[in-house]
């Protein structure tokens, strides 16, 4: 008797043994497989989270993107000209495009900053007013200021590129700005540019001989410090930037707009030529002299059609 209760004794207890061994070898696959897909599903997670991140980074910096056009005074450095040009050329039907900021670079105070408006956030196209607080045909302070003004705009924007509109001296001004920052990463290129009644040799007239052709073709006769800088420099300009030059009209007797004879405002248009620049040259009629040339409809229509492509 006592023989076969230990038997029966060994029997369980094999049968429990080998159960608990059963069971533990099944918990023991369970918490493997547990692990591998629990590894494998943070890994996913990760694996997302370093896509979304690298994505970010590579899309862009977190600056807001804008294509600004930047209006440029004349030498009296206040921003009513520009001001003028903006009021005339809005609305712009094709782009969310308005007007924004007004910018003082005072070229007489280390250029300092003077900045007011805003460029609200589906403004992508902001217009922008420019001027150097002090008067000044300098294109040497036009540019320096220029510059001060768009390194603000790129700390806070992306900027891929920008327009110029140049009045008077601004034009002058636009185009140092143009040569001075070519080889600057740090500046946007500039895609079109546009003169109105601009200065570039100083308000030279015709020479006695001389014609607007002679000018159109090959240049002026008489050159001054402001055109022999730009001539020694207009290569440094891109090619690609698209040009139109306006004049206008005003005393076709005289060739002049009243302030800057025809032969100035044309006199670089050959060296963007040869440079390969898409430009043009325009004569636009007026009964408005070189003071009012921004309030002109028919030259703010000019402007707008080139730079919006527009009417």
């Amino acid at each position: 008797m006592k023989k076969r209760q230990i038997r029966r004794n060994k029997y369980k207890f094999k049968i429990v043994f080998f159960i608990l061994v059963g069971l533990i070898f099944l918990l023991g696959i369970g918490m493997f497989l547990f692990h591998i897909n629990g590894t494998t599903v943070d890994n996913k997670n990760k694996e997302k989270e370093t896509s979304l991140t690298t994505t970010s980074k590579k899309s862009s910096s977190g600056k807001p993107v804008i294509y600004p056009t930047i209006y440029i005074t004349g030498s009296s450095g206040g921003l009513t000209p520009p001001n003028w040009i903006v009021d005339r050329i809005l609305p712009i039907k094709n782009l969310p495009a308005d007007k924004s900021l007004g910018i003082i670079s005072n070229i007489k105070k280390n250029y300092d900053l003077t900045v007011e408006g805003e460029v609200l956030k589906d403004n992508e196209y902001p217009l922008i007013e420019f001027g150097t607080g002090e008067g000044t045909g300098s294109g040497e302070l036009y540019s320096k200021g220029l510059q001060k003004a768009i390194n603000y705009l790129t700390e806070r924007y992306d900027i891929p590129w920008i327009n110029m509109v140049g009045y008077s001296s601004g034009g002058t001004g636009a185009i140092y700005y143009m040569i001075d920052t070519v080889n600057n990463p740090k500046f946007p290129p500039v895609k079109k540019f546009v003169s109105l009644d601009g200065e570039y040799n100083e308000g030279t007239k015709l020479q006695y001989g001389e014609t607007l052709t002679n000018v159109l073709a090959s240049g002026p006769w008489l050159k001054t410090e402001m055109y022999k800088y730009i001539e020694d420099n207009y290569e440094k300009v891109s090619p690609k930037t698209e040009m139109m030059f306006l004049e206008g009209d005003f005393d076709t007797q005289n060739q002049t707009d009243s302030a800057i004879p025809w032969a100035d405002s044309f006199s670089v248009y050959h060296l963007f030529k040869n440079n390969g620049n898409d430009i043009t040259a325009t004569l636009y009629p007026t009964k408005t002299s070189h003071s009012n040339a921004p309030k002109n409809e028919l030259a703010v229509k000019y402007i707008k059609n080139f730079i919006y492509n527009t009417p």
